[in-house]
Order: structure tokens, then C-alpha cells, then sequence
């Protein structure tokens, strides 16, 4: 997920339109505990001191803060907040501790459409994924050329196959297509929709997306459904067979039915 955002954020910084700016990341949560003069005496003399007694949660003697909150009251950077943090640290007024690393960014230009942006991004997202699913086909066009189909006439022999492997890699970077293998996965199935439908009401209780769906029937596990978990529908991996966006997009059409609106 942290990957995926971080590629969302750096298009959106270096697309057409620089709609943010992204800063270095840093740790948003501060537990500061007070050692030396009184909070409410010490925020007369430093205005960090008097918003964060503001914004912050008192447990048992520990403040408790966002950073981008504070600095955003104080109009200053989060960098320059945590600068005064730090000179306080160091009179012996105040300890803390920072945590939950989080990416920070400032916005440049608020976008007129959302909606349109928001379909563009997918479509981007949609394309960076093909292209690494078209590398990990490469890899495996490759690997199996190598262990299955290598006639070892041209310098392969027992185990060594980097003469075919180099063939392989040199089509690839060429322009070449030869990865016949991964065409052969199935495009459709006559009992897809029908399995989606029964899968989709005997899990009613489920909020799914496509793409979770999907995963579900290519037996691909995630945080928010572990194998652990569905690996005991008898659904779990059927499709592995059928490509993963026919698989989807079929989800997508049974959501709709199911829940009778557009679930995207």
C-alpha cells in the first residue's frame, strides 16, 4: 500500500500538472512530556508550546499531537516545528518521542475535477501494472524456456542455460514478443459469472471491491482477506486459469447486480 501511494503522490507531483510537492517523510505523532517550567507558563513564552497544549491529548501527564496539525496552526513546516522541538529538548523543558512514519506533501494547485482526475490516475495505475505484470511474464517466458523447451544446442548444457537466458533477456530488451506461455491462460468461463453470483450472496456480509474478489479467485491472499481465512471458501484459486482482469471485470458486473449501483 505504502509503495502504491508513493507512486500516486510522485505522479501527481511530476504529471502535467504539479497538483503537491512532496517533502521528506517524517514521523506525524509526538508524546511530549514537560520536565522544567509549567506547560501553561512555558506556552506564554513559546507559541509551538501554546498550540500544541491546544491540539493535543493529555494522558497521564503525556501530550499527545499531530505534527502536520500543529505546524499547519502555527504556519510554519513540520521540518521547523520539529527544530524548536528539539531546542526545547535541549534547555531540559521538554522530552519526546515521535512515531508513525507517514509521507508529507503540500499542495500546489487544488484540481478543478476530481472525478476526472481521479479516472485519469486509474487508468495510469492500470498501465504501470500491466507493464509489471508484463515483466514478471518475461521472467517466467525465460525460466521456462530454460528448464523445459532449451534444445541445449547453442552453448546450454545440464545445468547451465545463461546462453538461452541471455537469448531471452536480449529479445526482451529488443522488443521481441515471444511469451507464448503466458498467452495461454483461459480469457473466459462459462461458470465464472454464476460462481461470482454465489460467492457474492453467500458473503453477503463482506464489503468486496473487483479486485478483491478477483483475488479471491486467483487465490491471492491480502491484509484485509488473509488466506488464513478464505482459503476455506471453496472459491478460493478457482480462476487461477482465467486472467486476473477478466476475472475482475466480471466481478465488477456481478457488484453491480448485487449491490445495484456502481461500486467503483
Amino acid at each position: 500500500i505504502c509503495q502504491v501511494m508513493l507512486t500516486l503522490l510522485t505522479r501527481l507531483e511530476l504529471g502535467d500538472v504539479q497538483y503537491l510537492q512532496l517533502h521528506p517523510q517524517i514521523n506525524i505523532t509526538c508524546t511530549l512530556n514537560f520536565h522544567k517550567s509549567p506547560p501553561p507558563l512555558l506556552a506564554q513564552k513559546v507559541s509551538a508550546i501554546a498550540v500544541i497544549l491546544k491540539r493535543s491529548e493529555n494522558k497521564h501527564g503525556q501530550y499527545i499531537f499531530d505534527i502536520p496539525t500543529v505546524a499547519n496552526d502555527m504556519g510554519v513546516t513540520a521540518v521547523e516545528l520539529t527544530n524548536q522541538l528539539y531546542d526545547l529538548k535541549l534547555m531540559g523543558e521538554i522530552t519526546y518521542e515521535m512515531k508513525d512514519l507517514a509521507y508529507c506533501y503540500r499542495i500546489i494547485e487544488v484540481p478543478t475535477d476530481l472525478l476526472s482526475l481521479s479516472a485519469d490516475n486509474t487508468r495510469w495505475l492500470s498501465e504501470v501494472e500491466n507493464c509489471k505484470v508484463r515483466k514478471m511474464d518475461a521472467m517466467f517466458n525465460a525460466a521456462y524456456f530454460a528448464l523445459n523447451l532449451c534444445d541445449n544446442m547453442q552453448g546450454c548444457g545440464g545445468a547451465n542455460h545463461t546462453p538461452c537466458l541471455q537469448r531471452k533477456i536480449l529479445d526482451y530488451f529488443s522488443g521481441v514478443d515471444n511469451a507464448d506461455f503466458c498467452k495461454k491462460i483461459g480469457q473466459s468461463s462459462p461458470f465464472l459469472r454464476a460462481d461470482l453470483k454465489v460467492f457474492l450472496q453467500s458473503n453477503s456480509h463482506a464489503r468486496f471491491t473487483p479486485r478483491a474478489v478477483a483475488r479471491v479467485m486467483h487465490g491471492i491472499a491480502s491484509p484485509a482477506y488473509p488466506s488464513t481465512a478464505w482459503s476455506k471458501t471453496h472459491f478460493w484459486g478457482r480462476y487461477t486459469h482465467i486472467d486476473f482482469k477478466e476475472v475482475m471485470e466480471a466481478a465488477k458486473e456481478e457488484l453491480k447486480n448485487f449491490v445495484g449501483k456502481d461500486t467503483l
